[in-house]
């Protein structure tokens, strides 16, 4: 196949394969050549590059992650960041001092507020603080913060108050209190000492 493309190249050159008759004579054609210059003339401006100037695209943003990034703080397209107003979400805090919430009216009609604060003239607590004064004043006990009889002498610390422990009982003469019930019982089971089992008469 080399062969044969070799020939066909060469042909028209005037060559001719072996094998031909030794005798004719081969005769290639004479070859004329003739050349022309062409004056040309060239100008010094330089030739415009026809390549393509690249397309510019415009720079875009999204306002960043507040978990990840500050307020403020915008992605460009191009990955940089900065800042842009409209992603600035921070509200500075209020220099007023926060409104008081009622959390709840604990006795009597005293209102008490979620920063720790209470109050016994909120108006939310009034019907509370009512009925207290309407119950105290109803009330003809003389001992009104308890349900023994008021007796200056009994009471030990001033309050104004009768408690159980500050009463006389069985000693002066009046109703047992939990102590003599107490101590009578330990005086019948035996671990309390006769002195004072005597003072009671058992």
């Amino acid at each position: 196949m080399f062969i044969v493309a070799a020939l066909a190249l060469l042909t028209p050159y005037g060559l001719v394969a072996c094998g031909s008759d030794g005798d004719a004579e081969q005769s290639t054609p004479a070859a004329s050549t003739t050349s022309s210059v062409a004056a040309t003339t060239t100008d010094s401006t330089p030739v415009a590059s026809s390549s393509p100037t690249p397309e510019v695209v415009p720079i875009t943003f999204e306002c960043g992650d507040l978990s990840v990034y500050e307020s403020g703080t915008a992605v460009y397209s191009d990955g940089t960041t900065g800042y842009e107003a409209v992603c600035d979400t921070y509200v500075p805090p209020t220099t007023e001092a926060p409104a008081k919430v009622l959390m709840y009216c604990d006795y009597p009609g005293t209102a008490v507020y979620t920063d720790g604060t209470s109050s016994g003239t909120d108006p939310a607590c009034a019907t509370m603080r009512a009925e207290t004064e309407a119950r105290e004043n109803a009330n003809t006990n003389p001992n009104p913060g308890g349900g023994y009889p008021y007796d200056p002498e009994e009471d030990r610390n001033g309050d104004g108050v009768v408690n159980g422990y500050e009463r006389c009982g069985i000693r002066c003469g009046k109703a047992p209190t939990s102590g003599d019930i107490q101590t009578q019982h330990g005086c019948e089971e035996g671990y309390i000492g006769r002195e004072i089992c005597e003072q009671y008469g058992w």
